[in-house]
């Protein structure tokens, strides 16, 4: 990765285009940077109306809008969730076309303040499925809402424990598949009847690539994975 995505923390392929969009996350600034399948820096994308409180995951619909989710909550004190929604096009209205997609208080409310969440997320048949990063806790959860503007309370569909936190999830490019991503291991689930949940398990996939902070789908089987030294790496789903 160049040194400017030094904190990269999310991964969405461009659109029409071989590359890719990744960002920082807490503390970055508000901005999206291209990069090749190398990590060499093609475009830097500025979005100064918007905030980088702190961006943990990035999603792209067959429209080339990109979704940003600002939903880092490491501290457990963040009331003002959100999800950022703009269009991919390299032009100078990008940022006043953006959108934003507020996730309420009542979602994300902690019981315990040892159970922190932090949503990744990705888009499947126009919803934004939000998934937990939960510390010191295994189990994940899987939620759903509209990707549109507006102000909504997630809906829980499933869980399941993985024993290993979210750093990452992605979905396939036919919409057949979703990987989620935790440090040491891709674990691979099957979408059946466009239902998504954790009911249909393929298979998991062990990768000794440090800490690991990003995934995105490249085709239906390839994928590229970033760590927290910037590297990057191809791996395939057997």
């Amino acid at each position: 990765m160049p040194a400017v995505a030094n904190e990269n923390s999310g991964l969405a392929t461009a659109s029409g285009k071989p590359t890719f969009w990744t960002h920082n996350d807490s503390g970055g600034k508000p901005e999206l940077y291209e990069v090749d399948s190398v990590g060499n820096l093609l475009y830097t994308w500025a979005l100064p109306d918007l905030q980088n409180k702190d961006w943990e995951e990035l999603s792209r619909d067959p429209q080339g809008n990109i979704y940003i989710g600002d939903t880092g909550n490491n501290t457990n004190t963040r009331k003002d969730l959100c999800i950022y929604k703009v269009s991919d096009s390299h032009s100078s209205t990008k940022a006043e076309k953006s959108h934003t997609i507020t996730l309420t208080k009542r979602i994300f409310r902690r019981r315990s303040p040892k159970k922190l969440l932090t949503a990744k997320l990705f888009l499947c048949q126009r919803q934004l499925v939000p998934l937990s990063k939960n510390w010191g806790k295994p189990t994940a959860k899987l939620y759903t809402l509209p990707a549109r503007a507006g102000d909504y309370t997630a809906v829980l569909k499933d869980s399941i424990r993985l024993n290993g936190m979210i750093t990452a999830a992605d979905i396939s490019p036919d919409q057949q598949t979703f990987a989620v991503l935790t440090y040491g291991k891709v674990f691979f689930f099957a979408i059946e009847e466009k239902k998504i949940d954790f009911k249909h398990p393929l298979s998991c996939l062990k990768i000794g690539r440090g800490q690991v902070e990003a995934l995105v789908f490249v085709t239906n089987h390839d994928l590229l994975v970033t760590n927290e030294k910037g590297k990057i790496y191809k791996i395939t789903r057997r």
